[in-house]
């Protein structure tokens, strides 16, 4: 009998060194700047700060703080271009309860709701592996779904979209 070993996991990993933006590259005209130990944006352009490497399967850690109204978001697996977050991404939403996918939502798969908004630091921590993802907010695990296809290596992205948005403590662990 074959029991199944679970996937090897690396090292963690600081994606953010807290004092500057190496390793993330802009992808459009917003204010992304290092901030108090955080990556922040507040006015510009709907657009993305992207890692410059990709990434398949991993767990992803990070805090963040959205002021009440913003709408942001944490892309997972992202082409380099995305026109629909439902084909070139795993889109894990930060936005109001108004919003068609609420904070803790990934984008056009799963809704979840009663997460509120919070002005103040909360904390993501998010799983691709092989196609499940995996949300965990403030350490309620919220969603655990499995796309009918898996999506390849991906960029890591932050979201300005609209509102004051602050990311850090960004780390990865790749799972092997």
């Amino acid at each position: 009998m074959l029991l199944a070993l679970p996937a090897s996991a690396g090292e963690w990993v600081s994606l953010f060194d807290g004092k500057t933006l190496q390793g993330w590259t802009s992808q459009g005209k917003a204010n992304w700047a290092v901030n108090d130990g955080a990556i922040t944006a507040s006015e510009g352009e709907i657009c993305l700060l992207t890692t410059d490497q990709k990434y398949e399967n991993y767990e992803l850690e990070l805090e963040f703080r959205a002021a009440l109204g913003t709408n942001s978001g944490v892309f997972l697996n992202k082409e380099a271009k995305v026109l629909d977050e439902a084909k070139d991404c795993y889109e894990v939403n930060i936005a109001p309860a108004t919003n068609g996918f609420p904070t803790g939502s990934i984008v056009k798969f799963e809704k979840v709701e009663g997460q509120g908004e919070k002005d103040a630091w909360r904390k993501y921590e998010l799983k691709v592996e092989k196609g499940i993802v995996t949300v965990i907010l403030d350490g309620k695990k919220l969603i655990t779904h499995k796309a009918s296809k898996p999506r390849p290596a991906g960029f890591i992205g932050l979201q300005k979209n609209r509102g004051p948005i602050a990311f850090r403590n960004i780390r990865i662990r790749e799972i092997k």
